[in-house]
């Protein structure tokens, strides 16, 4: 599941680009050195929204890298709640897929990914319904 996540690499790298050591960071964030390194290894949850907002500003962060770091914190808390929750690895990464592509899109743009996706199980359950228990097409042999 950690290669799902997104946050624990963003932050790190956004770290490592400004040259700051894990172990400083984790201080000057109040964090427990353990929970940092745990946090940018997937092990642990991601920043909650005060500590993202400190992390943004020790790390001089952009408006951008700082709408980054928040969305990948998002992702990574609905992935594991979904995990929580006894999602399937594949439906797990279905959302997180979905996930992805919709940060991706302007808003007219999402409108459309659901119309499809909408149309999409529209077809699966089409073709659900012409299949036969042996998992033929009926009519086909």
């Amino acid at each position: 599941m950690t290669v799902l996540l997104r946050f624990p690499g963003a932050f790190r790298r956004m770290r490592m680009r400004r040259g700051l050591l894990q172990k400083s960071v984790a201080y000057q964030l109040r964090l427990d050195p353990g929970l940092l390194c745990a946090i940018e290894k997937g092990a642990r949850s991601p920043f909650d929204q005060e500590t993202l907002e400190r992390a943004a500003e020790l790390l001089e962060l952009s408006k951008t890298e700082q709408a980054e770091l928040s969305w990948t914190a998002h992702h990574d808390r609905l992935v594991g709640l979904l995990c929580n929750r006894g999602a399937t690895p594949a439906e797990i990464e279905l959302i997180s897929a979905s996930l992805l592509a919709w940060h991706h899109l302007q808003a007219d743009q999402r409108d459309g990914l659901i119309r499809n996706v909408r149309r999409l199980g529209e077809s699966a359950q089409f073709i659900s319904t012409l299949s036969s228990p042996e998992g033929r097409l009926e009519g086909f042999t």
